[in-house]
């Protein structure tokens, strides 16, 4: 019996076909019913993993790349930022006029364009309402487990990140500031690898019976941290370096091939 962690987007879920292909949901179901714990393991928050959290398949969510780790609905794990420093992170998105998008336990704090942004097709209202969202100006001292800054361009990117805190994880994704999310951060030490720790040791598994699959740059602890990393076939060159396996992409069977190649499922 192992364990298996799945980054969300890009890895289940193709951003080509904004779907979970039928054969990554086919895999899911036959390596939980051949007795494998599956979690998710995203840099969303709790309530941005509503669509993907069925209850039949996924046993836990390491949630907020690692800040908030839940095993069902036990909350295990949790390491928010320090308030001085969220109120900060709130402070530099209005000053520097960037999107940003607040994760707490439960329920999210987003700014107007950033809701737009990744909401797609969804009504804006329903949207909100299904994700427990709320505005970032409606943000009054909750704790905050991660915080996405959203950068219109390069200039205002690196004048933020300028004045970032210090004492705080950062995550960056250069190849994306223009068109989408900047930079993640979360308080010092926190990755998805930290939760993933957190959860093996309080489930008392052995590191070497976990298996982590992403294609992110906040991916590469999850991977290092697992007995068996595997990157998708999308995944960016970080990953696939820190990778002890490359499957296919993610619209090309990927997770099934490599559940196929290591036994998971027959």
């Amino acid at each position: 019996m192992s364990i298996l962690f799945f980054d969300i987007d890009n890895t289940l879920f193709s951003h080509r076909t904004f779907t979970i292909p039928e054969s990554t949901h086919e895999a899911l179901v036959r390596a939980r019913a051949n007795g494998h714990h599956l979690v998710l393991s995203s840099g969303r928050g709790r309530s941005g993993m509503i669509d993907f959290y069925d209850e039949e398949l996924f046993e836990g969510a390491v949630c907020s790349s690692g800040a908030c780790v839940f095993w069902h609905d036990e909350l295990i794990c949790e390491r928010p930022i320090p308030q001085a420093k969220a109120e900060v992170l709130f402070q530099l998105a209005e000053q520097h006029q960037s999107g940003i998008s607040a994760q707490g336990r439960l329920e999210s704090w987003l700014s107007a364009e950033v809701i737009d942004l990744i909401r797609h097709d969804e009504p804006r209202e329903e949207f909100i309402r299904r994700r427990h969202i709320k505005l970032a100006s409606e943000h009054h001292g909750e704790p905050i487990y991660k915080v996405d800054y959203f950068f219109p361009d390069t200039v205002r990117a690196y004048a933020l990140m300028d004045q970032l805190p210090d004492g705080l994880t950062v995550c960056v994704f250069p190849k994306e500031i223009g068109r989408g999310s900047g930079c993640e951060i979360s308080a010092a030490g926190v990755t998805k690898g930290s939760g993933i720790a957190a959860l093996l040791d309080w489930l008392g598994m052995d590191r070497k019976d976990s298996y982590g699959f992403g294609d992110s740059e906040n991916d590469i602890d999850m991977l290092k941290s697992c007995g068996t990393g595997i990157a998708m076939g999308n995944a960016v060159p970080e990953i696939r370096t820190a990778a002890d396996y490359i499957t296919d992409d993610v619209d090309e069977n990927g997770i099934w091939n490599a559940m196929k190649h290591f036994g998971l499922i027959d």
